[in-house]
């Protein structure tokens, strides 16, 4: 399994970042990966929907299924690959008087290593861009 995160504190309601993630249809607002993305019904578990985005010059269209969703506190944005499977983690973590935000990207599977360095090095450089773009659209 390989692994990267990025979490940042803030004081923002977790209701607002959570409706900026249920927003499927304007992940691109925020998300540095994604140009286009729609979903295929409710913001729930089992839910497919797919996104575009660019690796390199070249466009790559993912199919991803929503799981472990849990309203106002995490979700994961699932996607099967041959002989892999990588998740792009999404959680709220509260704390006293704020809230941590966690974005995360995890690859498992035999194939692990190849999808790495295909998609995960890249999107993991942009993790930390996500989540501030993230907070200055929850702040509007």
């Amino acid at each position: 399994m390989w692994q990267e995160e990025y979490v940042i504190e803030t004081n923002i309601k977790k209701e607002k970042i959570w409706n900026l993630w249920e927003d499927v249809d304007n992940w691109n607002k925020w998300n540095a990966d994604i140009s286009y993305s729609n979903i295929n019904g409710k913001f729930e578990n089992g839910t497919n929907g797919s996104y575009k985005t660019f690796n390199g010059l070249e466009p790559v269209f993912f199919f991803f299924e929503l799981q472990k969703c849990v309203t106002n506190k995490s979700f994961i944005c699932r996607i099967k690959l041959a002989l892999c499977i990588m998740d792009f983690g999404y959680e709220i973590i509260e704390a006293e008087k704020t809230i941590k935000i966690k974005h995360y990207i995890k690859i498992c599977g035999p194939l692990m290593f190849y999808y790495r360095k295909k998609f995960g090095n890249n999107s993991a450089k942009r993790l930390q861009l996500s989540v501030n773009n993230l907070i200055k659209l929850a702040e509007k």
